[in-house]
């Protein structure tokens, strides 16, 4: 009787453990990816799909992006999303996770011709929060050259002033620009897209390897689901996370 209440035990403290939560934190409102007005959005879902796989709950905390890093070096967290991996920086990377395709955007009735950086030059362009850092050299160096530019964080007026013809281009991800133009009851048709950009992949950064280790074996699995597939069509309308074998067990610096 000692042996079977032992037994029941340790199994109820071992499934306590394996159910315990992993705070995990994320960037600000960026539909569709993070929608903070109800927690929803492709990002926060498919972290979500990936911790229950490993038998955990996600707790998100929204952070600015230039605090992530820090904050999980100060260990307030468990899990940090980061686009840049840093080898200077004492932390574990795992596989990418998500993909941001950044375009170059253009009403299409003005029939602007971009097929290189260099061509932005007499257009005034309007751009994400931060693009001039993350986009690249080639990019800061084009930008420092056009007639004018602006970066704003609020990806909804981007859309407006494209649509105003307040600005000639918009840069920003694809699946984002989609988003806005819906809430404006416009086609993304109605655009041109430029495709100057690799895509920006994600990656989840942990302090501890071992954690690492069970969230990519636990992504591989959820990306050979159904439901990352369904994921996909009910944030974005279409299947745009293209990743293959091979791009899931790469790392991006």
């Amino acid at each position: 009787m000692k042996m079977l209440l032992f037994v029941l035990t340790l199994l109820m403290s071992c499934s306590a453990l394996a159910k315990t939560s992993l705070t995990v934190l994320v960037g600000l409102d960026k539909p569709p990816y993070i929608n903070l007005s109800d927690q929803s959005g492709f990002e926060l879902d498919l972290i979500r799909l990936v911790l229950k796989k490993m038998g955990s709950e996600a707790q998100f905390l929204h952070v600015p992006n230039a605090r992530l890093r820090d904050l999980l070096l100060e260990g307030k967290a468990d899990i940090a999303t980061l686009q840049k991996v840093d080898p200077s920086q004492p932390l574990f990377y795992s596989t990418p996770y998500i993909q941001y395709q950044n375009v170059v955007a253009s009403l299409k009735i003005r029939s602007i011709q971009i097929r290189r950086m260099m061509d932005m030059q007499p257009y005034a362009v309007v751009a994400f929060h931060n693009a001039r850092r993350l986009l690249g050299k080639e990019f800061e160096t084009s930008v420092n050259a056009v007639e004018s530019y602006q970066e704003l964080a609020n990806q909804s007026q981007q859309v407006q002033m494209l649509l105003m013809s307040r600005c000639d281009l918009v840069i920003a991800d694809s699946n984002i620009l989609n988003y806005y133009l819906k809430l404006h009851g416009r086609s993304p048709d109605e655009l041109d897209f430029a495709r100057l950009f690799a895509p920006a992949l994600y990656h989840a950064a942990f302090r501890n390897d071992a954690l690492r280790a069970r969230f990519d074996r636990a992504l591989a699995d959820v990306v050979k689901s159904a439901d990352y597939q369904d994921l996909q069509l009910k944030y974005f309308g279409q299947r745009n996370q293209l990743f293959s074998e091979e791009d899931a067990s790469a790392t991006s610096g």
